[in-house]
């Protein structure tokens, strides 16, 4: 079967043609209590199905956020079993490397567990900064045996060059803004790090919650703090001036061996499978530089990968294809590869 065939119904289904997908879903609990759903076509054995781990990224929501329970569902829909775990720490939006410590145990574990797939056919998808994250954890000698196909959407290849393009791009959402100065203010600041921690989060949750206005909650909470750090908030609201400058003294602020730890371009040498990459055209957190970066690597190591990049998503979210046509084949193609490698 050509790989692009294996996606179609995946686009048909993001594309509203295909109402009714017919999947089973149940809930797993895993080791340490953590909580994972499977999803699965209805009538088919999921113990004779290839496996999918679907890794969300750094959303309050996490496995319960509709657009990666969308995401399940229809790879499930292309005759696929589809495993969703969910990370505490990525939840609450910490960037930690204990993620990738965690991802890599998840993969051990979920790859032994026969109960949701073939216990042969095993890969990996995830997306935004969780898909950098998995690159490395599936290249450590552990589990990069275990992974027969990775798919990465919008994806980062070195860490630090994702400081200046999230922060340029804060007009248009300021989403990973708010996320990185949560987890990193400290770094430049300890004191406004401790007093603007908390009113960063809740910035980052009026985001993914669409609050505005007066249903804002970080608004309120910064009336508590000190006038300096009030002048701190609204001049990273206000100035692109003054967040350009943060972000270059955000940069500068690590050792260079940190943000290595955390860039898959640096921990990649142990990877065996296949990989797709895919990117939105407009994505306006993480750069499709940083796919074409990841694509040049592989290209230069011989190593099997296929990379596009889509009018058809901006970052996780698709948008109707019927307006952004000319970006299915992009769709058809990383999405076919990726599966089609699973599969066979």
């Amino acid at each position: 079967m050509r790989p692009y065939l294996l996606s179609l119904p995946l686009v048909f289904t993001y594309g509203g043609l295909i109402k009714n997908k017919n999947i089973l879903s149940e809930a797993i609990q895993l080791k340490g209590n953590r909580r994972a759903r499977c999803y699965w076509p209805k009538g088919k054995e999921k113990t004779k199905l290839p496996g999918i781990y679907l890794q969300h990224g750094l959303s309050i929501f996490g496995i319960d956020d509709r657009r990666i329970i969308d995401l399940a569902e229809n790879l499930s829909h292309c005759g696929f079993s589809v495993i969703l775990p969910e990370l505490t720490e990525v939840v609450q939006l910490r960037m930690s490397l204990e993620t990738i410590d965690n991802i890599e145990s998840l993969g051990l574990e979920l790859s032994d567990l026969k109960s949701w797939y073939d216990g042969k056919r095993f890969g990996f998808f995830s997306v935004s900064f969780s898909s950098g994250m998995g690159l490395i954890a599936c290249s450590r000698p552990g589990l990069a045996d275990r992974v027969r196909s990775f798919m990465a959407v919008g994806g980062y290849c070195d860490f630090l060059d994702t400081f200046p393009f999230v922060f340029q791009n804060f007009s248009k959402d300021n989403y990973g803004v708010m996320v990185l100065l949560y987890n990193l203010l400290d770094r430049v600041d300890k004191a406004l790090g401790e007093e603007l921690r908390e009113v960063f989060y809740l910035a980052a949750v009026d985001n993914a919650k669409y609050r505005l206005g007066e249903e804002a909650e970080a608004p309120k909470l910064l009336k508590s703090r000190s006038p300096k750090a009030q002048d701190f908030f609204w001049k990273v609201m206000d100035s692109e001036e003054f967040r350009t400058q943060l972000a270059r003294d955000l940069q500068n602020s690590y050792p260079i061996e940190l943000p290595k730890s955390f860039s898959p371009y640096y921990q990649m040498g142990g990877l065996k499978s296949p990989v797709s990459l895919l990117h939105g055209d407009s994505d306006p957190v993480i750069s499709p530089e940083e796919s074409k970066k990841l694509a040049n690597y592989f290209k230069e190591k011989g190593h099997k990968h296929v990379f596009r990049t889509s009018t058809a998503l901006t970052h996780g979210d698709n948008l109707p294809l019927h307006e952004q046509i000319s970006g299915v084949p992009s769709l058809l193609k990383t999405f076919g590869s990726f599966l089609y490698w699973l599969k066979s």
